[in-house]
């Protein structure tokens, strides 16, 4: 039986559900939601709902019972680190006591070159989960990379300028199709028991390419124009940005120009065994949703 928490979410949840339920569409597959009441359009698609809340130990414990692989999904972002941490060291334990034989748990990319702390529980996740389970598979996605660089292109498509203090940094998200049906796979084989992969696209790109991507979408010339910190603070406070927000993005800048995220992988197509799509495709494929 394969479990998918958070398979609600349409931004990764269902995506790996769906790709799940076309690589073993025999399978009894679960999914795992907070309010199944919410969930009819998955109980649609023939499979299980059963509620599984995070703040809940005992809905896990029942949710897990009888799973043979589980995905603990880590991609609830909006979460609070501290409060984070402690859900999903609950799901963790949780399925390691349930006696599940594959865990896959999805963490943050290149944890260690992120230095705000609103992410700083994922290694410490990963380092509980290493613990308790050997055998389990960490899945560091990409995921929500190619939002975050393209809020840069939607804003140059309205401006006409790239304007950002990325430097000349690089960066390499993967396309949300290809990191769904990585952790799909994953989540099918035992070939992936004990590793830990790093998903991104198999290209690197930069602000300047980001900035091509703007012109060819919008046909009219755009180009990029690195700025500092201070510039930038004071053109999103101008449009109404709060000034926690803008920290926040002044931090993501910093995790960019120290390699965050910067440098290419082979994992996603060793599990896809084909290639991924490239970097651009990823950041198009979200400013044209």
């Amino acid at each position: 039986m394969f479990l998918v928490t958070g398979a609600n979410g349409e931004l990764f949840g269902r995506p790996v559900l769906d790709q799940l339920r076309r690589l073993a569409p025999e399978a009894d597959i679960v999914a795992g939601t907070r309010d199944p009441g919410s969930a009819a359009g998955l109980a649609a698609t023939g499979v299980r709902v059963r509620r599984v809340d995070f703040d809940d130990p005992a809905s896990l414990a029942s949710a897990f019972e009888g799973a043979t692989s589980v995905l603990i999904n880590g991609t609830n972002y909006g979460t609070p680190a501290e409060r984070r941490a402690g859900q999903h060291a609950v799901a963790i334990r949780a399925a390691v006591e349930a006696g599940v034989g594959r865990i896959v748990y999805t963490s943050w990319p290149d944890p260690d070159l992120y230095p705000l702390p609103i992410m700083s529980d994922f290694v410490e996740s990963e380092a509980l989960l290493r613990s308790l389970s050997a055998d389990a598979t960490i899945v560091r996605t990409t995921y929500g990379l190619a939002h975050t660089v393209g809020r840069d292109v939607t804003t140059a498509m309205a401006s006409g300028t790239l304007a950002a203090p990325a430097g000349r940094a690089r960066t390499a998200p993967a396309h949300i199709d290809d990191l769904a049906e990585a952790t799909a796979r994953v989540l099918v084989s035992d070939e992936h028991r004990g590793n830990l992969y790093t998903l991104t696209a198999s290209d690197s790109i930069d602000w300047t390419d980001l900035a091509a991507l703007a012109a060819a979408t919008t046909g009219k010339p755009i180009d990029y124009r690195p700025v500092t910190d201070d510039e930038f603070a004071a053109t999103v406070a101008a449009q109404g940005f709060p000034a926690d927000l803008v920290d926040i993005l002044l931090g993501v800048y910093r995790a960019f120009r120290a390699g965050w995220t910067s440098t290419p992988t082979d994992d996603l197509a060793t599990i896809l065994r084909r290639p991924p799509k490239r970097a651009a495709e990823a950041v198009a494929a979200v400013i044209t949703a």
